[in-house]
């Protein structure tokens, strides 16, 4: 909105905000709701496999899944939760100087969460095209993921500067609008220049890389001697590994190919995309409101990926529920006996004297929770 919008008629606090709301209090309950389940998703799918990844099996892209799923809930916490109330309220409810803040992590998580997938598949690449080079990121990763976040922070700072809570006046109210302020050539160059290096470039490469990856699946043998099983076992471990991440790929795609576009037409050709007349509004709306959950919704299928289409992950998860429970009964169990043997001890019951014989018979068939203690005189079992 426009800065120096003014209306010199007062009007009625409530009346002025319904009348700035881009749709009625049945739809903005929905997306509440829609909204909240998707950044609590989010939050707890990628807090979920950052555990697993931590505490499981190490993986050769591990670090690079971890940092996947730390943009992902950067992206939670600093994006869905304001973006979407600022569209549906019509004006910046929070603080102003968040404005850029919440512009700049949602850019940078995005950055990030790409540069991390091209990552990776170019390591997937080199793992496979060639296998006896090395991997290139096994020691050098933690350098890479500082590179990264260097690199999307870096380019998301523009954020900070053109990213601005404009005051607007309506109805003698004073209001915000959260939005980006550019130049017209300006908008359209940086627009331009995000859309290639964190979109087009990097589907670019991955595209080349699982594209080459896949064709050297269909021919591939093992370097050294030939071991059929063995060669079988090493390409189906591979193949896994590659069909997920390219997976997740193609969904990063999905869901952020509509906003990515709905951003370029704002920009070049606002005849289609903007609304000319009021009654055009609620279609506007609506597709926006469709394309920005879908990229949102991002953050959370992940997770979903990983627990559906790797094994060791599911074993990973498994083990660290099971390990917990586990601790739980035992220290439940602990507790139990220490009770139990304290009362018992006080209250203990003499048994009739057993002859050899029946001894090695008693100490065969008790259980470990048991011990016997024997002396000529007198037989005792305490717990």
């Amino acid at each position: 909105m426009d800065s120096n919008v003014s209306n010199s008629t007062d009007l009625d606090p409530d009346e002025l905000f319904v009348s700035l709301e881009a749709m009625g209090p049945e739809l903005q309950l929905f997306l509440v709701i829609l909204y909240s389940c998707t950044a609590i998703a989010a939050l707890g799918g990628n807090g979920a496999a950052i555990a697993v990844l931590l505490l499981g099996k190490r993986r050769s892209i591990r670090l690079f899944l971890i940092n996947l799923a730390l943009s992902d809930m950067t992206m939670a916490l600093f994006s869905i939760p304001f973006t979407y109330t600022d569209f549906m309220l019509g004006r910046w409810i929070f603080l102003p100087e968040f404005c850029p803040v919440v512009q700049f992590f949602q850019h940078a998580s995005v950055s990030v969460s790409v540069y991390t997938l091209t990552v990776v598949g170019l390591d997937r690449y080199y793992a496979i095209i060639y296998p006896l080079s090395g991997r290139w990121t096994k020691t050098r990763g933690r350098l890479v993921v500082f590179l990264i976040w260097f690199f999307s922070i870096a380019l998301s700072s523009f954020q900070l500067v053109h990213g601005k809570a404009l005051k607007y006046t309506v109805g003698g109210q004073e209001l915000y609008d959260c939005s980006e302020i550019w130049g017209e050539v300006e908008g359209k160059v940086y627009t331009s220049m995000v859309f290639s290096v964190t979109f087009v470039i990097p589907i670019l490469i991955l595209s080349y890389a699982y594209g080459s990856i896949g064709l050297k699946m269909w021919g591939h043998t093992m370097p050294g001697n030939a071991d059929p099983s063995r060669d079988r076992q090493q390409l189906a471990a591979k193949m896994k590994v590659v069909k997920m991440m390219a997976i997740v790929v193609v969904l990063f795609v999905i869901c952020w190919l509509p906003i990515q576009i709905f951003g370029l037409l704002i920009y070049f050709a606002p005849e289609f995309v903007l609304p000319g007349e009021d009654e055009d509004f609620p279609g506007f709306a609506a597709a926006f409101l469709c394309c920005h959950w879908l990229s949102m919704a991002n953050s959370f299928v992940n997770p979903l990926v990983y627990c559906f289409m790797s094994d060791n992950f599911r074993t990973d998860l498994r083990q660290l529920f099971w390990c917990n429970k586990r601790r739980l009964r035992l220290d439940a169990h602990a507790s139990t006996m220490m009770t139990g043997s304290s009362n018992l001890k006080a209250n203990h019951i003499p048994l009739r004297p057993l002859n050899p014989a029946e001894n090695r018979v008693l100490k065969r068939s008790i259980s470990e929770k048991t011990w016997v203690s024997i002396n000529p005189e007198k037989t005792m079992i305490t717990d």
